[in-house]
């Protein structure tokens, strides 16, 4: 069954209100209501996408084409020429396509052109190429601004902390050179309700970095990224306060290898309070117990039943999108459909991880293990005073009690 379709396109979400979603629709269903096609409309959009995109970049209009090949148009239309396309090759194989399927092309803010005869096809075809001229005119507009810019010494990027209202950069400076370090100059911050550009806490990263831009530090030298720490327990405590610990291993006595977990946030965080770290020695009992609660199935079939169901879930979330586009469901109800489908593809990566978790050896090196671990669970809870409550498994049933 032939459907008219409206498609709606805007290059840039902005306060212009001329081209917007509410003035383009309107204008679209006003001139099907004229061809008697307004319940029937189905509307198809790229919101924040270029006209000079093809099919691939822009969903909407691949969906677009798409219906016209399979002949389940019967009218399209869109607010303007340029709304259409911006690219002349695109254009032409659209209104070559529309032809061939006896699909017209109707404009509600350029009605005077003429799909139908030679010079009105001419005609339209001298406008897209304006169009097109247009957008790469913008285009080159802004290339020369920003070398223009570049070449005068301008900064290209976001501004620096302290030239926004309400940003106080010189009591940052002050917070620094009262307490002598970065460190230091986070908490005094943070206990004075300074806040950050996003509202949030000071850390000790975010107090360097704008000092840097200030040249009020010294640079170092480039040390490249570091290898994860070989600690046992890494990346899995987390602290009451949400955060996850971070180990840090120290001679204590005659102990050369004593590790203890930090939570940083406690650091600068005058109200997460006492204590903020807790030694790995501490835990490990715990830790030892939980882990051999692990009590998988003797026969998991999971490589073929995976394979399968990953292309059944691939195939549903394309589905649910074409239904946005298409203006089956609303934007809240696509969320939910693709966060059911996202946990389902969660479940199947955490039956894989738990169903190859081999026996711990517990003299294994501390990497072997936290692999592992971090494969058996997805974080381990502290309370207030830094003891582990509970284990989050990734697969809670192959707990055992």
């Amino acid at each position: 069954m032939k459907q008219p379709v409206g498609y709606l396109r805007k290059s840039r979400v902005t306060s212009d209100h001329t081209v917007s979603w509410e003035v383009q629709e309107a204008a679209i269903r006003e001139l099907a209501a004229q061809h008697g096609e307004t319940h029937e409309l189905v509307l198809l959009s790229d919101w924040n996408k270029s006209g000079r995109r093809d099919g691939q970049g822009r969903p909407g209009y691949r969906t677009l084409t798409e219906m016209i090949e399979a002949d389940q148009v019967s009218a399209l239309y869109s607010y303007s020429l340029s709304r259409l396309s911006r690219s002349l090759a695109d254009f032409a194989k659209l209104v070559e396509l529309c032809r061939a399927h006896g699909v017209p092309i109707r404009l509600a803010a350029d009605r005077h052109l003429d799909f139908d005869t030679a010079s009105g096809r001419a005609m339209v075809n001298v406008l897209a190429s304006f169009a097109q001229m247009e957008a790469e005119l913008a285009q080159e507009r802004a290339r020369d601004t920003v070398a223009v810019r570049r070449a005068r010494g301008d900064r290209i990027g976001p501004t620096f902390y302290g030239e926004r209202d309400g940003e106080d950069l010189a009591a940052v400076t002050d917070a620094f050179r009262e307490a002598g370090s970065v460190l230091g100059a986070a908490r005094l911050l943070n206990a004075r309700g300074i806040p950050t550009r996003r509202g949030g806490l000071w850390s000790a990263t975010t107090v360097r970095q704008i000092l840097l831009r200030r040249d009020l530090l010294p640079r170092r030298g480039r040390q490249g990224a570091k290898p994860a720490a070989p600690f046992l327990l890494y990346h899995l405590l987390r602290c009451h306060c949400g955060r996850l610990l971070t180990g840090v291993r120290y001679r204590n006595g005659s102990n050369p290898n004593y590790v203890v977990y930090r939570c940083l946030q406690g650091r600068v965080d005058p109200a997460h309070g006492d204590p903020r770290s807790v030694p790995e020695s501490r835990l490990l009992p715990w830790v030892r117990a939980e882990a051999g609660r692990l009590h998988t199935p003797e026969l998991v079939e999971l490589v073929e039943a995976d394979a399968q169901r990953r292309a059944e879930l691939a195939a549903q979330r394309e589905r649910v999108l074409d239904m946005y586009q298409t203006g089956i469901i609303d934007k809240a109800e696509r969320d939910r459909r693709l966060a059911a489908l996202a946990d389902q593809l969660d479940a199947l990566d955490n039956t894989r991880r738990v169903a190859a978790v081999p026996a711990i050896d517990w003299s294994w090196p501390a990497e072997r293990i936290n692999g592992v671990l971090r494969a058996m669970w997805e974080h381990v809870e502290l309370d207030e005073r830094m003891r582990p409550v509970r284990a989050e498994w990734l697969v809670p049933e192959w707990r055992a009690e």
